[in-house]
């Protein structure tokens, strides 16, 4: 027997998934995640104790390897350095986010059709899959029709 909720939520009519919004501080469950809690402007509530929980998580350090600046300004112990790193991650994030949100109109069904309107068969889109390594097995080709944009030649 269903449950009131999953009945109304079968009976309500499908809505696209909401644009992205700009991340908010988080609230603190955990001693653990205090020592990460950032303010509204992505700097740190306590940036020494947000440095030393960073530099003791290997996980996180090695996930990081990938920005140097910004590991060296956190191996550097310059705490007024860390905090202006962190605002300017949140910031970047922010107008990520924020482009994303603009766009998000563009990702409905209706404008990628109009987005792309000529077809291709979808045989040479699998022949040239597996040309470029993508192999797919009969099992796996689920596609029926395929549109692309206007070439602009």
């Amino acid at each position: 027997m269903a449950s009131p909720g999953a009945a109304a939520h079968d009976e309500a009519p499908h809505e696209p998934a909401p644009a992205p919004t700009a991340p908010t501080a988080p609230t603190v469950l955990t001693a653990a995640a205090a020592q990460f809690e950032v303010n509204e402007d992505g700097s740190a509530r306590d940036p020494a104790a947000f440095r030393a929980a960073l530099l003791s998580d290997n996980e996180r350090m090695a996930q990081l390897q990938q920005f140097p600046a910004f590991v060296e300004v956190l191996r550097s112990g310059d705490l007024g350095a860390l905090q202006d790193a962190l605002r300017s991650a949140m910031t970047a994030e922010k107008v990520r986010l924020e482009r994303m949100a603009q766009r998000w109109p563009e990702r409905t069904i209706d404008a990628q059709r109009a987005s792309a309107p000529v077809p291709r068969d979808t045989v040479q889109v699998y022949k040239q899959l597996a040309e470029a390594g993508l192999e797919y097995g009969p099992a796996f080709r689920l596609l029926r029709n395929v549109h692309v944009p206007l070439s602009d030649s």
